[in-house]
């Protein structure tokens, strides 16, 4: 007795709408859906951020932290000077908003040496004169 068979549709489907032969190849890719391809991936690898990428081929097991640089472009705000104890609060409500937005965690003494880097004028000598005062080990934060 012979085997059971499959009965096939017109398509080449058989009657449970599985094919039974493999899809055939895609189409080669025209330049610019090559480099539109290409774009993508590149941008997708960017999505992912910077913990993914990797270095001389290998995976970066560092935690990732925060950067001066990754802080300075979140537009922060000066200070130099406050007429009122409120405007005070403000700038530090705005810059602690900042650190919330950071892609990778920042520490708190990162954070105090980040933020006095917005100080200006009478407002950052009496920073350094702070901190000039504290024992050399101390870690503001």
């Amino acid at each position: 007795m012979i085997g059971p068979t499959t009965r096939r549709t017109p398509g080449g489907f058989n009657e449970s709408g599985s094919s039974s032969d493999p899809p055939p190849p895609p189409p080669p890719l025209s330049p610019l859906e090559q480099l539109l391809a290409t774009q993508i991936a590149i941008l997708q690898q960017l999505a992912q951020g910077p913990q993914q990428h990797q270095h001389y081929g290998r995976q970066d097991h560092h935690p990732q932290v925060a950067r001066y640089e990754d802080f300075l472009g979140t537009q922060l705000p000066l200070f130099s000077r406050a007429d009122e104890p409120l405007e005070a609060d403000a700038w530090i409500r705005a810059i602690e908003s900042k650190f919330s937005i950071l892609a990778a965690p920042c520490s708190e003494d990162r954070k105090a040496s980040f933020t006095a880097q917005q100080l200006r004028g009478a407002v950052l000598l009496w920073w350094e004169n702070y901190r000039a005062m504290l024992p050399a080990n101390h870690v503001v934060n």
